[in-house]
C-alpha cells in the first residue's frame, strides 16, 4: 500500500516496501530511482561493520495523523537478527518535508551509524543536470555533479563525494549541515537540525546513477538506550539558493548567538601572518624585527601582526608549552616591540595551539597522555606537521607526530584559559587558538572522559563547545582583547572574533565568452549562481568555489582568504574585496623573508595597497558592512561577478569583479537603490560606467 502526503507545496509518497518513490513539485517527481530509505551499522562483539541494509528488513508502513511511518521491529544483517526497532516519520511542514526517527536498542549491539534520509536517485530538477553546492569551508559548488561522480572509479572512491561535520582535517569540512541541489532555477535542500551536533558526514552518492543525498549520523546508540535521530528537512522549490541559506540561517539563531566583536577587528583589512622562529629552528624575525614587519603590512595594505611561531621551540613543536625565546629577544622585548607596533595604530595577536599535543614533552608524558582522545581501538589520533623549506630530509623523513587533546576535558579548559591570561599579559590585541574553530570531530572512545550523553560523536564537538566558552568569558573581561581562531563553521564562529579561514580563495579562472547574453552561457565567474536563461546545453563537469554560501548566512562574522604566500595576487585580492574577505598574507619561511625584504614583486604589491586603500574609504560597506550576495541585483552579464554590502545604516552598494581577460559591458541594477557613483583602485566618478576593463574590480554607491 502507498503512503502519500501533499500539501500545496510539495507531495510525496512512500511504497510498501518503505522507499521514497516520489518528491514532486508542481507535479514533476524529481526521484528517477527510489533509494532505500536507511541503512544502519552495528557493532556487534568484534564486528564493527555489521550493516544493515534496508532490502533485508522487513518493513511496515502506515499513514496517521497527517503522517507516514515506516518501522522496522528488528533489524537483520547477514550475521542475525538483532533485536534493535527503528521508527521513522516523515511530515509536511508547509514547504518542508520533515524527516525524524528513533532507535529503540534492545539488543547487545551499538548502533554506530545511521544513514538517513537517503534522497534519490535524482536525474534532474528542471530538464538539466543539477549542481550541487556545499559549504565545504566558506563554501563550493559541483557543477553538473551526477557526471562528477560517474568519473570517480575504483574502491577508493564508489562514486561518491563524502564530507564531514562540523569541520573536517585539511583542507576541510562542512561548516553547515545543508547542501543543495540547483537546476534551472528549481532546487532542492537538504538541511539537517541537529543542535547537538554529532559528528556526522553528508554524502553526494552516483551508485544508483543520477544523483542520491544522505546524511550519516554517528549515533553510538548502546545497549537499553532509545535515540532519538535529529531532524532532517528536505524542500523542493523554485528560487534562488539564498532561499535555503536564509531558513538554515533562521533555524541558526536558535542556538548561535555570535559575540560582540572587537572594533578594531570589524575594521581590519588585512593579517600579516609571521612565523618568526620554524619547527626545524631557522630564526626568521627576532622580537626587535616586529616594527618593520608593521612597517611591511602596511605596504601591503595589512593592518594586524599575526606573529605564529613567536615561542622558543618553534613554530609546530612542543604544544602546549610554549615559553617567550630568549634567543629571540626576550620577554620585555617582545612586549616592547608589541607596544611599538601599537604606538604606529596597528594590532598584534599571538598564537596559541588548542588542538594538538606534541607527544615528545613532559606535559604530555605527564598529564596530556589521559587527556587525548582516543579510538574506537584505544589508541590516539595522531596529526602529522613537518615543516621544511629546503630540506628534503626534513620533507620526507621528519614528519613531527601531534597527538589530539578531547576537549571535553575541563583540565585542558583550565589550560587554555590561563594560556590566554599569559598572551593578555604580554601585550597582545588579541589571541589566535589554531585549529579548534573547525578541526576533525574524532569520537572519543575513552570513557573515564566526561562526554555528554557518554556518546563519542559529542567528544569534541560538545567538549569544544564548552572550552570555547570557557575561553571567550576569559577574553571578555579584557577591553578589546579579540579571539580568533581557524577554519570555518557555524557552530564555533558564534564565540570568535575572526575566523583564520581555510579554503576561501579563488578557483581556477575562466575564460570570458563574447556576445550577447545567451553566449554569455558557456562562462561562468568563480562562485557564480548560474541561471536557467545564460545555461549551456551541455554543462561542463568540474569543481569551482562558492563562498556566497557561508558569507551569506553569517555575514557578521570576519573571515580572512587563506594565503600562504609573501605576495597576495591580484586575484587573491579581488576575490577578497568582491566576497568581503580579510586579507592575508605569511611569511613563513626564511626564502620568504629574502622575497619581501627584496621587494621582488611591486606590482602586486602597489595593487593590494590600492585595492586596500579603496576598502578603507568605504569601510561602512565593504569591511563593517554586511555581505548580500547577489539579493536584489539584476545582472545581465554573468562574465561580471557582482555582490551587494549593506552598511549598518541600511544604505547599501555593488561590488563589481571582472575576472576575464576582455573588458565585460556593465548592465546591472540594484532593488531600491539609485546607483550614481563608482570607484576602483584606480580612480572614481559619478554614474555608472558601461563596461569595465579585464581583471578589475569595482564599487557602485548611491551618493
Amino acid at each position: 500500500m502507498m503512503a502519500e502526503l501533499k500539501n500545496a507545496h510539495i507531495a510525496l509518497s512512500v511504497s510498501e516496501e518503505g522507499l521514497l518513490t516520489c518528491l514532486a513539485l508542481d507535479g514533476r517527481n524529481v526521484i528517477a530511482r527510489p533509494a532505500p530509505l536507511f541503512r544502519a551499522v552495528l557493532v556487534t562483539g568484534t564486528n564493527h561493520e555489521d550493516v544493515v541494509f534496508q532490502k533485508n528488513q522487513k518493513v511496515q508502513v502506515s499513514q496517521e495523523a497527517g503522517a507516514i511511518l515506516v518501522r522496522v521491529k528488528e533489524l537483520a544483517t547477514r550475521d542475525g537478527v538483532r533485536d534493535i526497532a527503528i521508527t521513522m516519520k516523515i511530515t509536511l511542514q508547509n514547504a518542508d518535508a520533515c524527516f525524524t526517527a528513533s532507535i529503540e536498542n534492545r539488543s547487545e549491539s551499538t548502533v554506530s551509524d545511521f544513514y538517513y534520509p537517503c534522497i534519490g536517485a535524482i536525474d534532474t530538477l528542471e530538464g538539466g543536470s543539477p549542481d550541487w553546492l556545499v559549504p565545504i569551508q566558506s563554501g563550493e559548488r559541483y557543477n553538473n555533479v551526477a557526471k562528477l561522480l560517474e568519473g570517480m572509479e575504483g574502491r577508493e572512491f564508489l562514486h561518491e563525494i563524502t564530507i564531514c561535520y562540523p569541520g573536517d582535517s585539511y583542507p576541510g569540512g562542512m561548516s553547515m549541515q545543508w547542501t543543495l541541489l540547483e537546476d534551472g532555477g528549481t532546487c532542492l535542500y537538504y538541511a539537517s537540525r541537529d543542535d547537538l551536533f554529532h559528528a556526522c558526514t553528508f554524502r553526494a552518492s552516483g551508485r544508483l546513477g543520477g544523483i542520491t543525498l544522505e546524511k550519516d549520523t554517528m549515533s553510538f546508540v548502546k545497549p537499553g538506550e532509545t535515540w532519538a535521530c535529529p531532524a532532517v528537512i528536505v524542500r523542493l522549490y523554485k528560487g534562488s539558493w539564498m532561499e535555503a541559506a536564509k531558513a538554515y540561517a533562521a533555524w541558526a539563531t536558535k542556538w548561535r548567538k555570535p559575540v560582540k566583536r572587537a572594533d578594531w577587528i570589524r575594521k581590519m583589512n588585512g593579517y600579516f601572518l609571521v612565523i618568526n622562529k620554524q619547527q626545524y629552528g631557522d630564526e626568521n624575525w627576532s622580537y626587535d624585527t616586529l616594527p618593520k614587519l608593521y612597517e611591511l603590512a602596511q605596504a601591503h595594505g595589512c593592518d594586524v601582526l599575526g606573529l605564529f611561531g613567536w615561542y622558543h621551540s618553534g613554530h609546530d613543536n612542543q604544544y602546549p608549552m610554549l615559553e617567550v625565546s630568549p634567543t629571540m629577544g626576550g620577554e620585555e622585548a617582545l612586549k616592547e616591540n608589541i607596544r611599538k607596533v601599537q604606538e604606529a595604530g596597528g594590532h598584534v595577536t599571538l598564537y596559541y595551539q588548542g588542538h594538538l599535543m606534541d607527544i615528545t614533552n613532559d606535559y604530555y608524558k605527564k598529564i596530556g597522555c589521559k587527556l587525548e582522545g582516543k579510538n574506537r581501538w584505544g589508541t590516539p589520533y595522531y596529526e602529522f606537521y613537518p615543516k621544511f623549506d629546503h630540506a628534503d630530509s626534513l620533507r620526507f623523513f621528519s614528519r613531527k607526530a601531534f597527538t589530539t587533546v578531547c576537549p571535553s576535558c575541563p583540565e585542558w579548559h583550565d589550560l587554555m584559559v590561563e594560556r590566554a591570561k599569559w598572551i593578555h599579559s604580554l601585550g597582545a590585541d588579541g589571541v589566535l587558538y589554531d585549529q579548534i574553530g573547525g578541526m576533525t570531530p574524532y569520537p572519543c572512545f575513552d570513557e573515564s572522559h566526561p562526554h555528554m550523553q557518554n556518546r563519542p560523536s559529542l567528544s569534541y564537538t560538545q567538549g569544544r563547545l564548552k572550552l570555547h566558552g570557557r575561553i571567550r568569558a576569559e577574553v571578555n573581561t579584557y577591553s578589546g582583547f579579540a579571539y580568533m581562531s581557524e577554519h570555518i563553521t557555524d557552530v564555533y564562529s558564534q564565540f570568535l572574533d575572526c575566523l583564520h579561514g581555510l579554503g576561501a580563495q579563488p578557483g581556477a579562472k575562466v575564460s570570458s565568452a563574447k556576445g550577447t547574453c545567451n553566449k554569455y552561457a558557456n562562462s561562468r565567474p568563480i562562485g557564480a549562481d548560474d541561471s536557467s536563461q545564460f545555461r549551456p546545453a551541455q554543462k561542463e563537469a568540474r569543481h569551482t568555489m562558492m563562498p556566497e554560501l557561508f558569507r551569506y548566512c553569517f555575514p557578521e562574522t570576519p573571515v580572512t582568504v587563506r594565503n600562504p604566500n609573501p605576495y597576495i595576487d591580484r586575484r587573491f585580492a579581488n576575490y577578497a574585496f568582491l566576497y568581503g574577505f580579510k586579507m592575508e598574507m605569511e611569511l613563513r619561511y626564511f626564502t620568504d623573508k629574502e622575497f619581501i625584504l627584496n621587494d621582488e614583486d611591486p606590482e602586486r604589491r602597489i595593487w593590494v595597497k590600492k585595492v586596500s586603500d579603496l576598502r578603507r574609504r568605504f569601510s561602512a560597506y565593504l569591511l563593517e558592512g554586511f555581505f548580500r550576495a547577489e539579493e536584489g541585483l539584476q545582472n545581465t552579464n554573468p562574465n561580471v561577478k557582482a555582490c551587494v554590502f549593506e552598511a549598518e545604516d541600511g544604505k547599501r552598494a555593488a561590488a563589481l569583479w571582472n575576472d576575464t581577460d576582455e573588458a565585460q559591458q556593465i548592465d546591472l541594477t540594484l532593488d531600491g537603490m539609485k546607483l550614481n557613483a563608482w570607484a576602483s583602485p584606480d580612480g572614481e566618478g559619478e554614474g555608472i560606467p558601461e563596461s569595465m576593463p579585464a581583471e578589475s574590480i569595482l564599487l557602485l554607491y548611491a551618493k
